[in-house]
C-alpha cells in the first residue's frame, strides 16, 4: 500500500467516521454476549468476545488517527500564501455531500439486523465506495467540518474566471471577497481556519 493509498484511506475513514460509529453501536451487543456465531449449513464459526473487543479497539484507534491526520492535513498542508478572491457565482455543495453520506447511513443501518451477513455486506459496500472515491476530491469534504460550521462551496472567482472549491466558515455570497489558502489543486480553505 503506497503513501497516497494510505492517505486516501485515512481521508475516507475520517469522512465516514459517523457511519462507522453507528455500525459499531449496532454491533456492540456482541461484546456484551459471549461470542459472535456465524453458521452456513454444516459449517459454524464462533468468534470470542475478546477478539471482537480487540477489533473494536483497533477500529476506534484507526478512526481517531484518521481524523487526526485529516485535521492535521487541513492545518499544515496549506500554502502560507493566501489569496483574495471576489466571488461571482456560488453553489453551496455542503447539503449535497451531507445528503449522500446520510443516505449511506440510513440505507446501511436500516438493512442490518446486526448479524455477520450485515457486517459482510457493510464491508463490501464500504470497499466499493472507497474504490469509487479514493482519488476524488470528495474525500476532503468531511461532515465533521459541516458540523463545525464550515461549508463547501463551488464558486466562480473574478480574478481568473474559473470555478474552484472553497471550504469556508459561514456563508459565501456573490460579490463577497474571501481570503483563502490553497489546500489541494483547486480546493481552497478559509484563512480563518486554525489561525
Amino acid at each position: 500500500m503506497t503513501r497516497v493509498d494510505l492517505n486516501s484511506l485515512a481521508l475516507f475513514t475520517s469522512e465516514y467516521t459517523l457511519l462507522f460509529i453507528a455500525v459499531m453501536i449496532n454491533y456492540f451487543r456482541y461484546i456484551l454476549t459471549s461470542s459472535l456465531r456465524f453458521t452456513i449449513e454444516n459449517f459454524s464459526l464462533q468468534i470470542p468476545w475478546i477478539l471482537i473487543l480487540i477489533i473494536y479497539l483497533i477500529v476506534i484507534l484507526w478512526l481517531v488517527v484518521s481524523n487526526y491526520l485529516y485535521f492535521k492535513f487541513l492545518s499544515s498542508n496549506r500554502n502560507d500564501e493566501s489569496f483574495k478572491y471576489t466571488i461571482t457565482e456560488v453553489e453551496d455543495l455542503s447539503i449535497n455531500y451531507t445528503n449522500v453520506i446520510m443516505s449511506y447511513v440510513l440505507g446501511l443501518i436500516s438493512t442490518f439486523q446486526a448479524n455477520i451477513y450485515g457486517l459482510v455486506v457493510f464491508f463490501l459496500i464500504m470497499v466499493f465506495i472507497y474504490e469509487l472515491f479514493k482519488n476524488s476530491e470528495v474525500l476532503l469534504f468531511n461532515p465533521i467540518l459541516f458540523i463545525s460550521g464550515y461549508r463547501v462551496y463551488k464558486v466562480k472567482v473574478q480574478e481568473h474566471n474559473r470555478s474552484v472549491y472553497i471550504i469556508y466558515e459561514g456563508m459565501v455570497q456573490e460579490g463577497k471577497i474571501v481570503e483563502v489558502f490553497r489546500l489541494y489543486q483547486n480546493i481552497y480553505l478559509d484563512k480563518k481556519y486554525k489561525e
